[in-house]
């Protein structure tokens, strides 16, 4: 907790004025921590929510409001959608909390293209996608969508759950050996997605997480969440402005990418094989 509380200052002294969390994390603590630590600063704060009806909207979000130490949240996304839950009326409840102050904006995260089109007459201003070489599959209809709508983007896992990291080359012993890099099928290309990012990395004299976070910073996102456990893995996260890519490079990872999200099974249309 310690750990996390310096990097949370670490990231204000740095100049980062967003930050990112959710109920779900920690089941309120990485809130409780936010607040704690940011109580009483200028930021932006946005969080999620995930409830069963629509009458536990306001109630879920004051709790959060009230972990963050806060009067209003910046931008409140819907987490994952649910097949068993009617959406609208759930986001429709949340809409009303932005004409309470108690939200700035409305998002949705984790969700389909196909269930964001049919809510898309709701003022829904961010998306909320991931934006990692380890999973590139539909990316660019978001991107077309959100251009056409008028919606921001928000990237998260830049790196890819620390799996673009190259400390990983083996199935690690947690819930990210079930990704579908770890398959049969995609593990060789995930292997050579890999080695090219370890060579580019070295050829351009960065680390293989910063290329990662910069090939992510490179896809016109309105914003790239990054995570980090410690300061020191904060601080190389911050310095990739002074990086970039070339056009012939940026062809070539976005070649392997799509030969490694082709591998996923067919019906996911997210990392995490997570069915809505």
């Amino acid at each position: 907790m310690q750990a996390s509380r310096l990097t949370i200052s670490a990231a204000y002294k740095a100049g980062i004025r967003h930050f990112d969390t959710a109920p779900a994390y920690g089941n309120g603590l990485a809130e409780q921590l936010l607040g704690s630590v940011l109580s009483g600063k200028s930021v932006h704060i946005d969080t999620k929510f995930m409830p069963k009806h629509p009458s536990l909207v306001e109630q879920d979000v004051q709790k959060s409001l009230d972990r963050l130490k806060t009067t209003s949240i910046n931008t409140l996304y819907l987490h994952w959608p649910s097949s068993t839950v009617d959406l609208r009326p759930i986001v429709q409840a949340a809409t009303r909390l932005i004409e309470r102050g108690m939200i700035h904006n409305l998002g949705l995260s984790n969700t389909p293209l196909s269930l964001v089109q049919t809510l898309q007459d709701l003022p829904i201003t961010f998306l909320q996608v991931p934006c990692s070489l380890l999973w590139t599959r539909g990316l660019k209809e978001y991107k077309q969508y959100a251009k056409e709508q008028g919606i921001s983007l928000v990237g998260y896992s830049p790196l890819g759950l620390g799996l673009l990291s190259g400390k990983y080359p083996e199935r690690p012993n947690d819930r990210r050996g079930d990704l579908y890099v770890y398959q049969e099928k995609a593990y060789p290309v995930y292997r050579e997605l890999l080695e090219l990012l370890s060579f580019l990395a070295n050829r351009k004299g960065m680390s293989m997480v910063q290329l990662a976070l910069v090939w992510s910073q490179n896809q016109d996102f309105a914003r790239i969440l990054i995570g980090a456990r410690s300061p020191e893995q904060l601080q190389p996260l911050l310095e990739t402005n002074s990086f970039s890519l070339d056009e012939g490079e940026k062809k070539l990872l976005d070649e392997v990418a799509g030969r490694l999200q082709a591998c996923a099974p067919p019906s996911w249309d997210n990392l995490f094989g997570h069915r809505w």
